[in-house]
């Protein structure tokens, strides 16, 4: 299901968060990750098809934003992204 995809120790518990998170600010756009905080935090006020409708309208807007364009191109391109937030 992914709930879990890492497992550290206790002793290195932290360092694993911290590279996880250096990762992702490193290679997740932060339009992406904006809407998901958003997504997840309203979720919880929403009925499944509130939440449904409003993942279809997001995932068309991300469709359209120059992240999409910026992540498609840098995995083309075989590249670092360099993402806007836009």
């Amino acid at each position: 299901m992914g709930l879990v995809n890492q497992v550290h120790p206790q002793e290195s518990f932290l360092e694993g968060v911290h590279k996880y998170v250096a990762d992702l600010a490193s290679s997740v756009s932060p339009r992406s990750l904006r809407v998901i905080k958003r997504q997840v935090y309203d979720a919880m006020f929403q009925t499944l098809a509130e939440s449904f409708e409003s993942s279809e309208q997001e995932m068309l807007a991300s469709l359209q934003s120059e992240d999409f364009r910026e992540g498609v191109a840098h995995f083309i391109e075989k590249r670092a992204p360099v993402f806007t937030g836009r």
